[in-house]
């Protein structure tokens, strides 16, 4: 057999060719999820993270404006409870959820990205960053949450293709991230200082949005769309509450997504913040830990899935859990003179990273009841951007009284001979935060295990 040939033979049979292909309109749907996770990672980059924090700072945004600004779309989803009411009226969502795609993008990037052309005073600007955000996130928290159930009939119901659909996907993600921001990040370093680093943060939004537009057309628009069996019934508020709470092992699971989501984003912003403004490090710098998870995610992402398999989801929720925390704990030490505790740091979290998306990807499937998709989707997004927005908001406020007491105090407080602000000691209480998560992992893994007939 020839070279080409065993190609060919080793490709017709490789996991990704089983799990995407165009045979089917499940593998097609599949495929275009892929191709959306692609487009959606670029296109994030431009408008999330490093470079969503530089343009408000770009626009005049301070640490504490940056923290008030991102905890609101969680208030926005505090109406998903009207979600499963709204959708049920559906039996085709198709139009629907093209709709809330454009008009999401619309408010959330493509608005927010011209304001800062017209009003230039800082309050103004917070005032308009707030408005455009909360009607884009409202409606996307009406509506939004109706993709669940689209994206459901396309993801693989066996634990091992599910394992290759997640696996591939937390791929995309990292590789394509990692290149997106390489690329962008020395654009944006060669133009420090200038005034061309605004225009071209500007323009990296307004690619973005395209990507965005482009990307939800190929998702609702090709695949065949399926009957949705909540559709059929009146759903009521109390059904979003009362349904989830009498299913005790999808509860248990939601005790991990709250506990995690609050203690990821009491500093999901403000550090960020922290890194380019006080400590002064640049954009290719904070990216040392996305350029370290795509090698892992290239050589390691099969033996994270090995190790789940023969370990166990739970143990490896467990080891991913406690090594972020331990990580937390050594990256407050971060200044301007030890830089080099950040970039260690970094690497290490790269390294955890893929076994972290790979587990926290199939959190909602585990325990996941075969009925009423919408209501345990919008129970899940509410609880999840819930405590989101706690933890931001808790954030915010230590940042807050820090700051003041800071500049009360003449300076951030020493310790061990060097600088020490409240972003540094906001880590140091996700270090507890997280510790505690581990414990109760490691306590209820026994009652959160699937049940055979859930888990198939």
């Amino acid at each position: 057999m020839s070279f080409v040939n065993r190609i060919r033979e080793k490709w017709k049979y490789s996991e990704f060719r089983t799990v995407f292909n165009f045979s089917s309109n499940e593998t097609l749907g599949r495929s275009l999820l892929l191709l959306n996770n692609f487009l959606a990672t670029i296109a994030n980059v431009f408008v999330t993270g490093v470079f969503y924090t530089g343009f408000l700072a770009a626009n005049g945004i301070d640490i504490v404006r940056v923290g008030i600004i991102s905890f609101i779309p969680y208030i926005a989803w505090a109406f998903s409870l009207f979600s499963p009411a709204i959708l049920c009226h559906f039996k085709k969502r198709r139009a629907l959820l093209i709709f809330n795609s454009v008009f999401y993008h619309v408010c959330v990037v493509l608005a927010t990205t011209i304001m800062p052309l017209i009003v230039k005073d800082p309050t103004a600007k917070t005032i308009w960053f707030g408005v455009f955000i909360f009607a884009g996130n409202l409606v996307n928290a009406l509506v939004g949450s109706g993709a669940s159930a689209w994206h459901l009939h396309f993801i693989p119901k066996e634990q091992t293709p599910r394992n290759v659909f997640f696996s591939w996907m937390n791929l995309m993600s990292f590789v394509m991230s990692s290149l997106t921001a390489i690329v962008s990040s020395i654009l944006a370093d060669s133009l420090a200082n200038s005034p061309k680093q605004a225009e071209v943060l500007m323009i990296l939004r307004f690619i973005a949005f395209a990507l965005f537009i482009i990307n939800g057309l190929c998702v609702y628009l090709i695949p065949k769309e399926y009957k949705y069996t909540e559709a059929e019934k009146r759903v009521k508020i109390t059904d979003i509450f009362t349904v989830p709470l009498k299913a005790r092992k999808f509860m248990l699971m939601v005790v991990v997504l709250v506990s995690w989501n609050i203690i990821c984003n009491v500093n999901a912003n403000t550090w960020t913040y922290y890194m380019m403004n006080t400590v002064g490090v640049s954009y290719m710098m904070l990216y040392i830990c996305s350029l370290t998870c795509t090698v892992c995610a290239v050589f390691l992402q099969k033996s994270w899935r090995a190790a789940i398999e023969r370990f166990s989801w739970f143990r490896i929720l467990l080891l991913t859990v406690f090594v972020t925390g331990i990580c937390e704990l050594f990256i407050g030490f971060t200044t301007s003179m030890t830089v080099w505790v950040f970039v260690a740091v970094s690497i290490i979290q790269g390294f955890t990273a893929v076994g972290t998306n790979l587990v926290f990807a199939n959190l909602f499937y585990i325990n996941l009841p075969d009925a009423n998709t919408d209501i345990f989707a919008t129970f899940w997004n509410f609880v999840a951007n819930i405590a989101a927005f706690v933890g931001s908001s808790l954030g915010t406020l230590f940042i807050s009284i820090m700051t003041q007491r800071e500049a009360a105090n003449g300076g951030p407080l020493s310790l061990l001979g060097l600088p020490f602000y409240g972003s540094q000691f906001l880590v140091w209480i996700k270090f507890i935060l997280l510790m505690l998560l581990s414990l109760y992992i490691w306590k209820f893994t026994p009652k959160m295990k699937p049940d055979r007939i859930t888990e198939t």
